[in-house]
């Protein structure tokens, strides 16, 4: 929550440039970052397995909740700041150009603006190229049916082995 936090409070229009206000707006969500406890199973690094699964659950689904979701999210940031996000069909698009290259006319103004685009434009080509993925319930009814076969396969190996073996 201190991340989400961090983030609302550092809601503010940065220009374009790396300038040094810019940076120390920055400070609180790296502290919040920075203490978060890597070891604990209910902070980071379960964070990072919980977000793994998800986009492997269904990619295309992963896909279509980070381009809706996180469009939204960018509305709701920028609307009231940003004039060319007029409505959350324009940050819906933003949004999926972040996938690949982030072309488009509209821009980031707020520093939660930067960091939803940062995020999907660092996570968003991954998520792109497994969107045609299986879900993982097919993989894994897949994998489940090949082991079963294996099994079959080496049980017969084994009866051959005993039979040869009884001559």
């Amino acid at each position: 929550m201190a991340f989400i936090d961090a983030l609302h409070a550092n809601n503010v229009h940065s220009s374009p440039g790396p300038m040094a206000g810019d940076l120390t707006a920055l400070m609180p969500l790296a502290l919040a970052f920075l203490s978060l406890d890597r070891d604990d199973a209910s902070g980071y690094a379960s964070l990072k397995s919980d977000l793994r699964r998800w986009a492997k659950e269904d990619p295309i689904d992963a896909l279509f909740a980070t381009v809706v979701g996180g469009g939204l999210a960018f509305y709701l940031a920028e609307h009231e700041r940003n004039p060319a996000c007029a409505n959350p069909w324009d940050a819906i698009l933003y949004m999926s150009t972040c996938l690949s290259v982030g072309y488009d006319n509209l821009f980031p103004v707020t520093s939660t603006g930067h960091a939803l685009a940062a995020l999907v434009q660092a996570f968003g080509p991954a998520l792109s190229e497994r969107a045609f993925d299986e879900p993982a319930a097919v993989v894994k009814a897949a994998a489940d049916e090949a082991a079963a076969v294996n099994r079959a396969i080496l049980a017969r190996l084994e009866d051959i082995v005993r039979l040869l073996e009884a001559r």
